[in-house]
């Protein structure tokens, strides 16, 4: 009777265990060990963007593509921005890349095999197909690392600034911010 107790209660203490762990090393990961800088604005994403495009607006200006990010997000220096803003071009890369074989398969075959083929039709509509799947899944990229950005920005900060005076004093000033 007590075998049949000790082993699930191991079971339970040891997950209990690793679960805490993992947590706790999890949470540590929002923490940053430098301040953000404090001239990096919010980036807001507009109503009505998709998963095949979205536009987005920093300092209230309209950005004209998701590249325009890259100055904020490197300004910012975290790690997971810079890791799913580097998957985004990647994934983005690729999606050129798949769309330009249809291309390729029309100059590699002869006319009269090109204008009678299936496969024609075949590898355009693939190709248009992992294209988009391609692009999709980039735009999901940078939207996490928008929102790692956002969260990173409503973290707590405290500043302190000295600034001269025309009279020839300096001004010191004490600032915290936070959100709720």
């Amino acid at each position: 009777m007590t075998d049949r107790l000790l082993y699930p209660l191991l079971f339970l203490f040891f997950s209990q265990l690793l679960s805490s762990r993992a947590h706790a090393q999890r949470d540590t990961s929002h923490y940053r060990t430098v301040p953000v800088p404090a001239h990096l604005r919010p980036i807001e994403r507009a109503v009505g963007s998709s998963a095949l495009g979205s536009v987005y607006y920093y300092g209230g200006k309209r950005l004209t593509s998701p590249h325009s990010l890259e100055v904020p997000f490197f300004e910012l220096n975290d790690p997971m921005v810079n890791r799913h803003y580097r998957n985004y071009r990647t994934w983005t890369t690729v999606s050129r890349l798949t769309a330009v074989v249809p291309l390729l398969y029309v100059f590699t075959r002869n006319t009269s095999a090109r204008l009678n083929s299936r496969e024609y039709w075949a590898i355009y509509f693939g190709s248009l197909g992992a294209s988009l799947g391609f692009t999709i899944i980039g735009n999901t990229q940078v939207n996490k690392a928008v929102m790692r950005y956002n969260q990173m920005l409503r973290q707590s900060r405290l500043g302190v600034s000295a600034v001269p005076t025309p009279l020839g004093g300096t001004a010191v000033g004490i600032g915290y911010s936070g959100s709720f």
